[in-house]
């Protein structure tokens, strides 16, 4: 409200600020490209499988409980129970294996961990969730398939090494969200339980898990969606033959191997291809059932605003009625039991041993990590040759090159940047400063959630039918940066409105109380102090762009032997020709993929070290 200096009216009268509300509509019309976004990839999956379901060759309830895959020839079958029980096994034995993993690193770095070693392992899961999938799928099939094809007569391609390393890809997500779930579980809950007597270990297995257990649910889900969404791990070492088995040393194929198919022309023309955006269509089901339900338990947990974050408490306080009870009776039984020394002393060793077996899960996820960048060096290193940086592709692995490769990968995130942040952050500032609470901005937000789920094999279908078809952009350098900005999109926007809630709600009252409008304490006052944040996350985001390689798999050329002169150009990409190298037949060409993977982990490492950066400036230089 500001003073009217209209002659007699009211001074307190709200004045008439037409630019005001159209920045205002602007920003909406911004965030509101999520549901475009959405809208598009529905579209997509819906217009190219339409014409699959109703060809006569196809049953669809064979379609879903049919155990033979098999789209080519004259008679072809479509029952995609192997697609399903291949995804199923590998997407379940990476949870099995990196879901308690992951729990028991939350664990301990929320329970037990001192503050140096937090402070160290938090950059080295960070590490692990930077790593591009195209590099865990060039380990898993030349480093730990060998081990199982060695000890355990395993297929060149089989289930076993895809579920291994994918274990390492979700440890990241549950340990992540785990923790931020246990850090939320009030102080006072662990003080009463070691008031009554409890041993350390005992808060954190009686009290604080419990406690958190719908956080602890919804990272494992999140982590069950990123591994059945994952693509590059499986189509490298999986394999590509679809058969019901449940045996994890045979070759197995998944949803989303089957959809990178069609990216490589291995499908040939006709109803393949429809097929896969079939197949397509329920994996996008799937992965938004799981993130919707996971979802809905996250935004609670992280949800802003000291309100929001005071009724969780109280929640976990009252459940906590329900707990402590229950740790008082063990205790009692405990307490009647020891009059011995030693039955005391059994519970504080339980509790060592327990530490002990906490902090080696992270000290599982460092081996596999040294060991990862070990191999890779030591295949790759001996190629960073002046001429490999200079020379152009070539099928003479003597005389390959990247130089085009890395001018199509720098063109490609200029653009991607170019269309996402703006959009991103413009987003970010309405839902943060302009949104009301209302139904619609209520649905924009679990669209943007939604959509940061989408498996990234979706995007690309997406980009091929969108861009390149509908828009006619053709296989270019514009059509694969607007395919990964909209895959970015959501991530640039989560990222830009932690910065921007980050700012201090003093500054803008402070402003208004001036006399300022709401657009120009946003300018003036929130976006300056938010800015660092802003670019951290906007790196990071692109950092996960340069190193995608499923959604350009449908639009990049491997035949563009030279750089890209205009936007309409064909274009190849650092991560697109790490594939196609991992999988030629020749040992000299997969040292070449080990080599473009040490370029590749180089480039994303300095844009890691300068997101850093900026973020440790301005938390020194911060004064509130």
């Amino acid at each position: 409200m500001e003073p009217s200096t209209e002659k007699g009216g009211n001074p307190y009268r709200k004045r008439f600020r037409p630019g005001e509300d159209l920045i205002s509509w602007f920003l909406l019309g911004m965030a509101s490209l999520a549901i475009i976004v959405s809208l598009a990839i529905i579209y997509t999956l819906v217009d190219g499988s339409y014409g699959f379901f109703i060809d006569a060759r196809v049953d669809i309830i064979d379609f879903f409980t049919g155990k033979n895959w098999s789209p080519h020839g004259a008679t072809p079958s479509f029952g995609m129970g192997p697609l399903i029980q291949g995804t199923v096994m590998i997407a379940g034995g990476a949870l099995i294996l990196g879901g308690p993993l992951g729990i028991m690193a939350a664990l301990y770095l929320s329970e037990f961990a001192h503050n140096r070693i937090r402070a160290v392992a938090k950059p080295f899961l960070e590490i692990l969730a930077g790593i591009p999938s195209i590099v865990y799928g060039f380990f898993a099939l030349l480093v730990i398939s060998q081990v199982f094809r060695d000890y355990f007569e395993a297929d060149y391609f089989n289930a076993a090494s895809a579920i291994v390393v994918m274990a390492v890809m979700i440890l990241p997500i549950v340990v992540s969200v785990s923790d931020d779930s246990m850090k939320a579980v009030p102080r006072e809950m662990r003080e009463a339980s070691l008031a009554m007597g409890a041993t350390k270990w005992e808060t954190a297995t009686k009290v604080v898990m419990p406690a958190a257990s719908s956080g602890i649910m919804a990272s494992v889900l999140l982590g069950l969606a990123r591994a059945i969404g994952e693509t590059m791990v499986v189509v490298l070492a999986a394999g590509s033959i679809a058969k019901f088995s449940w045996s994890i040393f045979h070759e197995h194929m998944t949803m989303t191997a089957y959809i990178a198919q069609v990216a490589t022309g291995d499908i040939p023309p006709g109803i393949g291809i429809q097929a896969a955006f079939a197949v397509g269509l329920v994996l996008f089901a799937i992965t938004f059932l799981i993130n919707w339900l996971a979802s809905k338990v996250v935004i609670s947990i992280k949800k802003g605003g000291s309100g929001g974050l005071r009724r969780k408490k109280l929640g976990l306080l009252s459940s906590a009625l329900h707990l402590l009870p229950n740790l008082t009776n063990d205790l009692l039984d405990k307490v009647r039991s020891d009059r011995m020394s030693k039955n005391m002393t059994m519970r504080y060793v339980k509790e060592r041993v327990g530490k002990v077996v906490l902090g080696s899960s992270l000290l599982v996820a460092l081996v596999f990590l040294v060991f990862l960048l070990y191999s890779i060096l030591e295949q790759g290193l001996s190629g960073l040759t002046p001429h490999f940086f200079t020379n152009f592709p070539s099928s003479d692995p003597a005389k390959a090159g990247i130089w085009p490769v890395i001018q199509g990968s720098v063109y490609l995130v200029l653009l991607t940047m170019l269309f996402a942040m703006p959009v991103g952050i413009g987003a970010a500032i309405y839902l943060n400063e302009f949104a009301k609470e209302n139904w619609f901005n209520l649905f924009l937000r679990r669209i943007i959630q939604n959509l940061a789920g989408v498996p990234s094999i979706v995007f690309g279908l997406v980009g091929l039918t969108i861009f390149v078809r509908f828009f006619s952009f053709g296989l270019s350098l514009l059509s694969g940066a607007l395919t990964l900005a909209i895959m970015v999109l959501p991530i640039v926007i989560v990222t830009s409105e932690e910065a921007l809630r980050s700012v201090p709600q003093t500054f803008r009252e402070a402003a208004r109380g001036l006399g300022a409008t709401k657009w120009q304490t946003v300018w003036h006052h929130v976006l300056p102090n938010a800015i660092p944040g802003v670019l951290t996350g906007s790196i990071l985001s692109l950092s996960r762009a340069l190193g995608e390689t499923a959604p350009i798999l449908f639009i990049a050329s491997f035949f563009s032997k030279v750089a890209p002169n205009s936007i309409m150009d064909g274009f190849l990409a650092l991560p697109i020709t790490i594939f196609y190298w991992t999988k030629h037949p020749k040992q000299e060409f997969q040292d070449l993929a080990a080599t473009t993977i040490i370029v590749l982990l180089l480039i994303l490492l300095t844009m890691n070290a300068v997101a850093i950066f900026i973020r440790q400036r301005s938390q020194s230089k911060r004064k509130w």
